[in-house]
């Protein structure tokens, strides 16, 4: 099995007070980040936070992605970090947007400061970077090559948490599951 290290970046956001886009009821909120394509003048959907069900200060998890991926690492890429209100219709409803790098999430971070969502030229709430760090992560040679579980340092600790590895092996996950799922190994 072959090693490759390669910088991964782990990022959690939150957003307060965002505009309630529901009539009966209040928003259910998701997170896209979008980076520019390579070829073009359109943006790719990189990652998706869950649906936080009724709520304006949504809490999303980590997203965990490579940084390749991210920004060709390059952390003063432009990034595009949309809130959008979850209807059963399937067309979401853009609560707020914002264009930031890879740099400006990580002072956000460090300094606590929010940035403003907006829709238009109106001001849709704060958004914050709760944890923004670049981690040097290891990358096994194929899909589906996953390190021993028993007492293997790359395996979740004896008191559940997850190490380095194992959030690697979510991000390729997550990674696949964005591409539809077809690059999945067939496990059956």
């Amino acid at each position: 099995m072959s090693l490759n290290s390669k910088n991964m970046v782990r990022i959690r956001f939150e957003a307060k007070g965002i505009d309630d886009c529901d009539f009966w009821t209040t928003s259910d909120p998701f997170l896209v980040l979008s980076r520019p394509a390579r070829t073009g003048s359109d943006w790719v959907k990189i990652r998706q936070t869950e649906t936080i069900s009724n709520n304006l200060n949504p809490e999303w998890s980590i997203l965990y992605i490579s940084m390749k991926e991210l920004c060709d690492n390059n952390p003063e890429m432009p990034l595009q970090i949309s809130v959008y209100d979850h209807d059963s219709s399937d067309h979401p409803e853009e609560i707020g947007s914002i264009l930031l790098t890879l740099a400006q999430m990580q002072s956000m971070a460090e300094s606590a400061s929010p940035a403003r969502l907006v829709r238009g030229a109106r001001d849709a709430g704060e958004l914050w970077v709760k944890e923004c760090t670049v981690e040097q992560s290891e990358e096994y040679g194929a899909v589906g090559e996953y390190p021993a579980r028993s007492g293997d340092t790359d395996s979740v600790t004896e008191d559940g948490n997850e190490n380095q590895d194992c959030l690697h092996h979510q991000a390729a996950v997550q990674e696949l599951l964005s591409q539809g799922g077809e690059n999945c190994p067939n496990y059956q």
